[in-house]
């Protein structure tokens, strides 16, 4: 993959673009059912309104997650978009940026693009990634465990009555 001079990138506004499959991304399996598929990716550099120097990430594609109320695979698409202001160390260090600049990253004469990816993808995943209500395999959905509980009481209480 990629490994990109962060400044220089922004200051001649260059522009990579590419894919890299999901089975790359380490740090992501976990959060994944499988590591199927790619994810397609643009990085521009450029400079923000008070000509600081910024990186505009793009990535879409397509994450198999498990949803938490079935266990089920859930497809998730992702579609981000982040712009992130290039900072120096010194200045990361001295809080010298407003603190409105929420996204922000060092900048590196070696800045790994695939990491860069890695990292936003996994800023932007679901706490607890679900199902819309009434799409659960196996109609988890209609039985809450409530009624899941309910059930089990009353069969050990046929039980009970079968066995006196």
């Amino acid at each position: 993959m990629a490994v990109i001079d962060s400044l220089e990138f922004a200051r001649t506004g260059q522009t990579l673009s590419g894919s890299v499959q999901i089975s790359r991304l380490a740090r992501l399996q976990d959060s994944l059912i499988d590591g199927l598929g790619e994810l397609q990716y643009e990085v521009k550099g450029g400079h923000d309104a008070r000509r600081r120097p910024v990186l505009m990430l793009e990535v879409g594609g397509v994450l198999h997650l498990q949803c938490q109320r079935c266990l089920g695979m859930l497809n998730h698409p992702l579609r981000l978009s982040s712009t992130l202001l290039l900072v120096s160390g010194g200045a990361a260090a001295a809080d010298e940026f407003d603190a409105e600049d929420a996204e922000w990253i060092e900048a590196s004469a070696a800045l790994d693009v695939t990491g860069l990816i890695e990292d936003e993808v996994l800023l932007s995943l679901p706490y607890s990634p679900r199902h819309d209500e009434g799409l659960c395999r196996h109609g988890t959905d209609a039985m809450t465990a409530d009624s899941a509980g309910r059930a089990v009481f009353a069969k050990l209480a046929d039980l009970k009555r079968t066995s006196n």
